[in-house]
């Protein structure tokens, strides 16, 4: 469940993967994505450069978090390459793009908030929001 006004995007993966119809260029925004029901999600940005095949997190057009794997562990992921953030599955994650400091940080919303990771976000094209959820 996305707690959200978004738009949902009709844009078309041959993964299961949505990315809203709304981008941002400018300014700070902030979502949250729940994700206690879960066993495996990803929840992050990407710029419409990403390919209808490609993973978040798997190239350099997005950045996530991802609660995934057969040791059920919480990482960041951006380029492929994987960062083991060693925290307790979030309930809910909170995503704070800030886009004149060019960063995107990811916060655990549990009984209180806990930063995850922060990117440092290397494009100036419009990021959008995105996600995957898999065995609600």
């Amino acid at each position: 469940k996305v707690l959200s006004p978004f738009h949902w995007s009709a844009y078309e993966f041959c993964i299961s993967q949505v990315m809203c119809s709304q981008g941002f260029s400018t300014g700070c925004h902030y979502w949250e994505v729940i994700t206690k029901d879960s066993d495996g999600w990803a929840v992050g940005v990407a710029h419409e450069m990403i390919g209808k095949r490609d993973k978040l997190g798997r190239t350099e057009h997005s950045w996530c978090v991802e609660w995934l794997g057969p040791k059920k562990q919480l990482s960041a992921w951006h380029k492929d390459q994987e960062t083991l953030l060693h925290k307790d599955k979030p309930l809910k994650v909170g995503v704070f793009l800030e886009l004149q400091k060019k960063t995107v940080s990811f916060y655990s919303i549990n009984d209180k908030e806990m930063l995850l990771h922060t990117f440092e976000i290397s494009t100036s094209n419009p990021l959008y929001p995105a996600f995957w959820l898999y065995t609600l």
